[in-house]
């Protein structure tokens, strides 16, 4: 014969397995969360950190590219820019403080804080101005600070722009500056975010074994190149390649 269960049974029964499901979906929410986490990696403004790293290697190489292309038009030269690897570390760092400090052209803040955050026409085309004049500014006054630090503590000459009209110091000038300007304000405004959607795309763990044997070979290259110029008195070549006379 079955025995029945009271009616009290039964609801200590029931609270105690609607408790129990609760306590389920609460470990499983948790745990949700926490991989969550872990598979986005930590960020800054909204970036994985390992893809704005890997964002700063492109530009790295990009500015690598750039100077040999000036380098290859202006006197026939394509060298390694006193790099074995092709990457020049100071675009990735550049690109780095401008997204951490100001953000892209048309988001243009001070850390968190937005400039000019109402959303008009004329408020857009205002933060795309300061943030060329910024950008000119940092720009100008950077190449200028880096090749005069260079010269007082290694006597090395890094580059030469007096054959350029309007140069400031030998180490940077007017034209130089506007065409430097205008090429990462077109890629903060149009080609930033695209490249980080793509690169979001990676799996947490590519992207940060790739930042990180990346940022380790850049770092060295760096290092050697710093201590090489401190020792020597000029920053290795570690090949050149001339073309014509």
């Amino acid at each position: 014969m079955k025995k029945e269960t009271s009616p009290k049974v039964q609801k200590e029964s029931a609270v105690s397995a609607a408790k129990e499901q609760t306590e389920k979906e609460r470990d499983s929410s948790i745990g949700e969360r926490a991989e969550t986490k872990q598979a986005s990696g930590k960020r800054i403004f909204g970036v994985r950190v390992s893809t704005l790293l890997l964002i700063c290697y492109i530009a790295a190489f990009m500015g690598w590219c750039v100077e040999n292309l000036f380098r290859l038009i202006s006197i026939g030269v394509l060298d390694s820019r006193h790099q074995l690897f092709p990457f020049l570390a100071a675009y990735g760092f550049g690109i780095f403080v401008l997204y951490f400090v100001f953000g892209t052209p048309t988001e243009m803040r001070i850390f968190k804080k937005r400039i000019l955050p109402e959303n008009t026409k004329r408020n857009h085309t205002l933060r795309v101005v300061i943030y060329c004049s910024v950008v000119f500014v940092l720009i100008l006054f950077g190449e200028m600070s880096v090749g005069l630090l260079f010269e007082k503590l290694f006597g090395v000459k890094a580059w030469n722009y007096l054959n350029i009209p309007l140069h400031i110091t030998r180490y940077t000038s007017i034209p130089t500056t506007i065409g430097f300007t205008t090429g990462i304000t077109l890629l903060m405004h149009f080609v930033f975010r695209p490249a980080i959607a793509w690169l979001e795309k990676l799996p947490q763990k590519v992207a940060f074994w790739l930042a990180l044997v990346l940022g380790i070979m850049i770092a060295a290259d760096y290092l050697v190149m710093m201590i090489y110029g401190g020792v020597v008195g000029h920053f290795p070549e570690y090949w050149s390649i001339r073309f014509g006379r």
